[in-house]
């Protein structure tokens, strides 16, 4: 199995989800022989015996790959719009998250959940806030690193990461999703030919840049600020790779052909809810991309103890891409094919 390393906000639990408790040095030499995808998968596996016949959370539904003709040297900002065309339940766990990319070689993923959580940064106590905007990056635990006015994250959940998250009323509608490049943290400067892993824990020790992210209402202009983060380096290079995915994470699924009343825990497959919506206008640095194709992958991310459950993946997905318009349009929820 392929394992990413976007898997789910619930292994942020409070038992993984803590504030900065090794230092830089140690953090730095936990990465020489190591990876995200080999951090997370040590958090996720575990030795408990599950049902047959279920999905575990978290499930990828789909994961769209885009590719550059090549890196954008000087980052200014990136945004997608996304329209869901029909409501989604207050209490499924939804992500999509649009914007998988990397700055400076320091990878970030982001997108609106309806399930978020974090600490407060008014008084650090952790909180459950429900539907929300979330922007995640690797490789740095400090909090200063981080600005919000609602909740940030610092863990080594799913790999070392820092986050920002923020209430944000979204259901049914069209938004923008957007990056922005903001203001310089002066510093030792990053040279010019670097490794991304000397960058790996820099902050206060070089030179950083703000980047923010925004949510905008396109049906009634109004723009929520979820929370910046500071990124190694003056000038930010994105690298040439995009991701999008959406996501379920709270709850397995459960296939049995009985009702077998597994608990809070499960949803029966015939409660998972069909939602519908697209990604569209791709833009980096205000200018609109069109990819001549986006490869859409259907449960290639999943729970690594997934393998130790003798049923078939079913495929809950599809997608179809209008390389004129730009337009990537999903079906998530309904089963297509065993």
């Amino acid at each position: 199995m392929r394992y990413s390393i976007h898997s789910i906000l619930l292994l942020l639990s409070l038992s993984s989800t803590c504030l900065l408790a090794q230092t830089k040095e140690e953090l730095k030499k936990k990465y020489e022989n190591s990876d995200l995808h080999k951090e997370t998968e040590k958090k996720m596996r575990n030795s408990r015996a599950y049902p047959d016949s279920v999905i575990l959370a978290p499930l990828h539904f789909t994961n769209s790959f885009v590719t550059l003709d090549s890196a954008v040297s000087d980052f200014q900002s990136f945004s997608i719009d996304v329209e869901i065309l029909n409501d989604i339940p207050d209490d499924y766990a939804f992500y999509i998250s649009p914007f998988n990319i990397s700055l400076n070689g320091m990878p970030i993923y982001g997108g609106i959940q309806t399930h978020s959580d974090g600490f407060s940064v008014k008084d650090n106590s952790y909180q459950q806030i429900g539907r929300g905007g979330i922007f995640s990056r690797w490789y740095e635990r400090s909090k200063e690193a981080t600005r919000s006015k609602g909740y940030y994250n610092s863990s080594d959940g799913e790999g070392d990461f820092i986050s920002v998250r923020n209430k944000l009323n979204w259901n049914k509608g069209k938004y923008r999703l957007k990056l922005s490049k903001a203001d310089y943290v002066p510093g030792k400067a990053v040279p010019e030919h670097y490794n991304p892993k000397d960058l790996y824990f820099a902050w206060g020790d070089m030179e950083h840049t703000w980047v923010t992210y925004t949510v905008e209402n396109l049906e009634t202009k109004k723009i929520d600020t979820i929370g910046s983060m500071a990124f190694p380096g003056k000038k930010l290079v994105m690298g040439k790779s995009i991701i999008y995915f959406t996501e379920q994470y709270h709850k397995a699924f459960d296939f049995a052909s009985k009702d077998r009343k597994l608990g809070e825990g499960y949803l029966r497959y015939k409660d998972i809810p069909v939602i519908d919506m697209t990604l569209s206008n791709l833009r980096i640095n205000d200018k609109e991309f069109i990819p001549k194709e986006i490869k859409t992958h259907h449960n290639r991310t999943h729970h690594p103890d997934q393998d130790q459950i003798a049923m078939p993946m079913p495929v809950l997905s599809t997608d179809s891409y209008n390389p004129t318009t730009g337009v990537l349009t999903y079906r998530i929820g309904k089963l297509v094919k065993w």
